[in-house]
């Protein structure tokens, strides 16, 4: 699995036939959304994470969740999916916010 900030985008094929990465994680919606990265690499590489940190702070715990479910229900067409943030889980998230995401996989 590959951790990596920042825009990839133009490196992707070597990161995963080159290189041999088969995961990879921290996506930020000003870069490259999940939604789309999914849509892109999931049959070649497991899109780990991606609901931007900003966006959960930024929103309603009912957006989060609402974000949450269709990330998941659009991995139901096959490929490798984990749902979690972005990138890190920092102290500045409010808890509420977090808690929704993962009350959003607990209920899927």
């Amino acid at each position: 699995m590959l951790h990596s900030c920042g825009y990839a985008n133009d490196i992707m094929d070597d990161i995963i036939d080159v290189m041999g990465y088969d995961g990879k994680h921290s996506f930020e919606d000003a870069i490259l959304p999940v939604e789309e990265s999914y849509d892109r690499w999931h049959k070649r590489i497991a899109i780990l994470g991606g609901i931007d940190v900003n966006f959960i702070i930024q929103n309603s715990e009912g957006a989060i969740k609402t974000r949450c479910r269709a990330m998941l229900k659009r991995a139901e067409s096959g490929g490798a999916y984990a749902l979690g943030t972005g990138n890190s889980v920092p102290e500045y998230i409010p808890q509420d916010h977090f808690i929704a995401l993962l009350k959003a996989a607990l209920e899927y």
